[in-house]
C-alpha cells in the first residue's frame, strides 16, 4: 500500500491538499495527513505518548508502516511514533498507541429501549439495551455491524453492537447503569485498522471509501458480491 500523502505548506504554496477532484456535497473524496492549521482539513488522530499522561488530539506527520505514524499534537509539543490499536481514544492506556475514528452511519431519531428480559445471552437489562430506528432515517452505510460502536445514545461506557435483531433493531452492550428510554441522533463508528488516501479498513479488514463529510449514500446499494465501497457510499473519517 502506498504511503499516505501529507498536506504541506511552504513559502505560501500548499501541496497534496486533495487526492481526488470528485466532491460529494462540496467535500472532496478521500483525505490526507498533515498539520491541522492548514486551510483544508486533515486526518485527526488521537494518541497517548506516555502511559501516565493524557490522550492528545493531533495529526499525522508521516507514515512509518501500515499502522504506524509519526504524529504531533495541536500545540506542536508532543511528537512521537505511534501504532493504531482497536480502542476508543478514552480507552488508550499503553504508551505510543493511537486511534483514528470512522463514522459509517447516522441514525436520526433513534431510540434507546430497555431490553426487559432480553433474549439469548443478553438478559441483563442494565448492561444491554435495544436501539431502534426507522430505515428511512439512516444516512450512510445502512447495515449495522457487530463490534462497531454507537455514539450519541446517552448511555455511558463503550456502547458496542453485539447483535443485529432485525432491520431497525440492534442490541448493544454498555456500562452497567439504570437506563431511561430516550430518543436522539446517533452514529455508528469504528476504530480504524489502517488507512490510505481514499480507503479505510476496520479490524476485520472490511474496506470502505471515505471522505471528511457526513456519512452519505445515494441509495443505489452494493452490487451482489461486491465490496462495501463499490456503491456510492462514503463514510466519514474524523478530521481537523
Amino acid at each position: 500500500m502506498a504511503k499516505l500523502k501529507i498536506q504541506k505548506t511552504a513559502n505560501g504554496i500548499t501541496v497534496d491538499s486533495y487526492v481526488s477532484p470528485t466532491t460529494i456535497n462540496g467535500t472532496n473524496i478521500g483525505g490526507t495527513g498533515g498539520n491541522n492549521d492548514q486551510t483544508v482539513p486533515t486526518i485527526k488522530i488521537s494518541f497517548l505518548k506516555d502511559a501516565t499522561g493524557a490522550v492528545d488530539a493531533g495529526y499525522i506527520l508521516t507514515q512509518k508502516g501500515q499502522r504506524q505514524f509519526r504524529v504531533n499534537n495541536t500545540s506542536e509539543a508532543n511528537t512521537t511514533v505511534v501504532s493504531l490499536v482497536n480502542r476508543l481514544s478514552t480507552e488508550l492506556t499503553v504508551a505510543d498507541t493511537a486511534t483514528i475514528l470512522a463514522t459509517t452511519t447516522t441514525l436520526t431519531g433513534a431510540n434507546v429501549a430497555n431490553i426487559g428480559t432480553g433474549s439469548g445471552s443478553y438478559t441483563n437489562n442494565r448492561a444491554y439495551e435495544y436501539i431502534t430506528y426507522a430505515a428511512a432515517n439512516v444516512a450512510g452505510y445502512s447495515t449495522p455491524t457487530v463490534g462497531y460502536q454507537i455514539a450519541g445514545s446517552g448511555l455511558t461506557g463503550n456502547i458496542t453492537v453485539v447483535e443485529v435483531n432485525s432491520t431497525g433493531n440492534i442490541t448493544v452492550s454498555c456500562a452497567t447503569q439504570t437506563v431511561a428510554t430516550a430518543q436522539a441522533t446517533m452514529t455508528q463508528t469504528f476504530n480504524v485498522s489502517h488507512i490510505s488516501n481514499k480507503f479505510v479498513w476496520d479490524w476485520s479488514n472490511t474496506k470502505y471509501r471515505y471522505y471528511f463529510g457526513n456519512p452519505y449514500s445515494d441509495g443505489a446499494g452494493t452490487p451482489a458480491g461486491a465490496p462495501t465501497w463499490a456503491a456510492t457510499t462514503l463514510i466519514k473519517v474524523d478530521n481537523d
